[in-house]
């Protein structure tokens, strides 16, 4: 796994602040923030934002019988998906617990192949779990992390912002959950998908890893961000004239994802997870298809009728904020009885600045209006649970 050195460079020529995403040992660095909080989440709810995925990977699927393979292997409905369309599922073990929480991009990418886009600490992983189920069937398997970067472009104008570096083809007419080859200005080549996971309309944006730093000055130039620019009449003119887009780091969006209620794994589920317990069940897991690993747990689970524990939303009643971590007890019954636990949280702009989070809860804590508290700041604050598909 290698780090792409140039855009990294920009990215902190640009002031961004960096830390590292996932073990140390593997130096995968992310950008926090830009010095610029509010002005990074504006742009992701009026403008358009420009971020850095270096936590996403990919692995190739090849071959005449991957279509069927994967319908086999992954909890999504592979074998309806048409050439262009992509599908978020989970690759699940025996026990029906989550290897990897995906997005399955079927067709219309380099040469026609399916592409699982993954957190990159799960290629390796995914891809052996994959190959020991393989026989005779024609189907390759290659980690291509390295030759690939994910860019990301979230907000009203990210379509705009794509369409000026591209060449051909308007990806305003893209819906979500499509994706398509794209010819970029000075002719380079890359595939877009529109994913809206931050409650704005979202590319995400795979470049050769050799170009990301290109297309990333490229994008820059399109979304009118000049940084170090004087506030002159001039610069003042061209910025009213611009999409107003500027890069944005991982605060940002992780206050945008978590305020449109959508969990991430290894943050908000993990390995230890069934797929009934994340709260997307209905978004990755397809209850017609046939068998495949792990189907035998999620319909166990189905017929039992619910999981003990489940992912849900919160809202908070305070400024004050409540981390990771911290457990959530009951209102009603003096605060004794604990009933889940905070797996993200952020203070929310479009709620006032108030606390919310993500959290995963007990059966029947989960419905909308339950009332919950967890300490932030060494005093307690109220909260109240929220449907997280509302």
């Amino acid at each position: 796994m290698s780090e792409k050195p140039d855009l990294t460079q920009r990215i902190e020529q640009l002031g961004g602040q960096m830390f590292c995403f996932g073990p140390a040992e593997a130096d995968v660095q992310m950008v926090r923030d830009f010095g610029a909080g509010g002005a990074e989440y504006a742009a992701v709810r009026r403008f358009v934002g420009l971020m850095h995925l270096p936590q996403r990977g990919l692995l190739r699927v090849t071959g005449a019988d991957r279509q069927d393979f994967l319908h086999r292997m992954l909890t999504q409905d592979i074998n309806t998906m048409a050439a262009g369309t992509s599908r978020r599922s989970f690759q699940l073990d025996e026990k029906g617990r989550i290897v990897a929480d995906l997005i399955v991009h079927h067709g219309d990418t380099s040469g026609g192949d399916t592409w699982l886009d993954t957190d990159v600490f799960d290629v390796e992983p995914l891809r052996q779990l994959l190959d020991k189920r393989l026989f005779t069937e024609d189907v390759t398997l290659e980690n291509i992390s390295d030759r690939r970067t994910c860019l990301a472009l979230i907000g009203p104008a990210s379509a705009a912002a794509l369409t000026a570096i591209t060449q051909a083809g308007d990806p305003a007419t893209m819906d979500v959950g499509q994706h398509r080859a794209q010819k970029l200005n000075d002719d380079e080549h890359a595939w877009a998908c529109r994913w809206d996971d931050c409650g704005s309309p979202g590319f995400r944006l795979w470049v050769r890893a050799d170009s990301a730093l290109k297309v990333y000055d490229a994008l820059l130039e399109a979304i009118g961000y000049e940084h170090g620019a004087e506030p002159d009449a001039q610069f003042a003119s061209r910025r009213r004239q611009s999409l107003r887009g500027r890069p944005i780091g991982w605060d940002a969006y992780n206050t945008a994802r978590i305020e449109q209620r959508s969990p991430l794994y290894h943050i908000d589920f993990g390995p230890d997870s069934l797929p009934a317990e994340t709260g997307v069940l209905e978004q990755a897991v397809s209850h017609t298809k046939g068998c495949y690993l792990g189907q035998e747990i999620v319909a166990r689970m189905r017929d039992r009728g619910h999981p003990r524990k489940i992912t849900a939303a919160i809202s908070f009643e305070s400024d004050l904020l409540p981390v990771a971590g911290a457990q959530l007890m009951k209102a009603e019954t003096d605060f004794q009885e604990i009933v889940g636990g905070l797996t993200s949280s952020t203070l929310s702009p479009l709620r006032g600045n108030l606390a919310i989070g993500l959290a995963v809860v007990k059966w029947g804590f989960h419905l909308s209006g339950v009332k919950v508290a967890a300490f932030a700041e060494g005093k307690l604050v109220q909260g109240e649970i929220e449907s997280l598909n509302p």
